[in-house]
């Protein structure tokens, strides 16, 4: 987590983070991790912004006829009933309108839908009751990572890759003229490449994260049985960002991306920058969020290391809208 004060140039007052068991026996409640964020300081207890997981969300784009406020809330409703694998009533639907164009003849919205169901945003939300935490938003993590995005001087026509892969999944988002185009998850990430480590090697899931930290992605698989284990998953999620890639290309006629950002924890592996720019035949940088803020020395000292893993939650302190 981190506290942000914005304003032109926005300061991290504060950062934290807590690690997790590999061991889901061990694992602590959310709740649980919660109070510890509070007892330190890290957090208060009010204003705080949280994100869905990404597998608990539908994102599309949309487009429809430009019509009154109200009309477009309930059209909008209506046609994410389409892209729901549950009913209506259960889903809690929002939108943001990103653009607008001319089809046809006809004045249209760009628009991004986001849908949740009901019952896991309120799965979501009770640890932070339990904790006497009091939300001001919850948000997507495609639409943190845009905000991230918007310090960046990015060519305006320019389509930017953003993959974000955290310990049990990796999101894949497109943005175009800083509006979000494209956003996938996959249950997938480096838990998984730990796993294959454990196996591989025969030992414990601690030790196993050990030698995934220390290697490199790039070292000789055929003498390392840990890379070879780690090269397995890392390459089945470099073949889902290259399948959305295409389909982006396909869906919506552009000619590709021309830049591709890496962050989460799987980011910060060694060699992991040149291997995925040699597998999606891109330029590829792992995302530094602290760098476009101001930040005291010791926070930077202490958090700059590891600062790919807090670019969702620079991105949901820097929320606008």
């Amino acid at each position: 987590m981190v506290r942000i004060r914005t304003g032109q140039r926005p300061k991290l007052l504060s950062a934290a983070i807590v690690e997790l068991s590999l061991d889901p026996s061990k694992a602590l409640d959310i709740s649980t991790n919660l109070r510890y964020l509070l007892s330190g300081k890290h957090i208060g207890r009010g204003n705080v912004i949280t994100q869905m997981p990404g597998k608990d969300l539908t994102i599309r784009s949309l487009t429809l006829p430009k019509m009154p406020q109200a009309e477009l809330t309930e059209a909008v409703r209506w046609e994410s009933k389409r892209h729901l694998s549950y009913p209506l009533d259960a889903a809690l639907v929002e939108y943001l309108v990103v653009g607008e164009k001319q089809e046809g003849g006809v004045n249209k919205h760009d628009i991004v839908m986001i849908a949740a169901e009901r019952g896991k945003v309120l799965e979501h939300t009770k640890p932070f009751e339990e904790a006497a935490i009091r939300i001001s938003a919850v948000d997507a993590n495609a639409l943190a990572l845009r905000n991230v995005l918007r310090l960046r001087d990015v060519p305006s026509d320019a389509n930017i890759l953003i993959v974000d892969i955290g310990a049990g999944k990796m999101e894949i988002n497109i943005f175009k003229n800083g509006v979000l185009r494209f956003s996938r998850c996959v249950e997938s990430g480096g838990s998984d490449m730990t796993r294959a480590v454990s196996d591989a090697l025969g030992i414990g899931l601690e030790k196993a994260e050990e030698e995934k930290r220390a290697m490199n992605v790039l070292a000789d698989p055929e003498k390392d049985q840990a890379v070879a284990a780690v090269r397995t998953k890392l390459d089945g999620l470099l073949m889902e960002i290259r399948r959305s890639v295409e389909y982006y290309k396909t869906t919506f006629r552009e000619k590709g991306v021309e830049n591709a950002v890496l962050t989460g924890g799987v980011s910060l592996m060694n060699g992991i920058k040149d291997y995925c720019a040699q597998s999606l035949e891109s330029p590829v940088e792992i995302d530094q969020p602290f760098d476009r803020l101001a930040c005291r020395k010791e926070l930077l000292e202490e958090f700059g290391p590891i600062a790919p893993r807090f670019s969702s939650a620079v991105g949901l302190a820097l929320r606008r809208t």
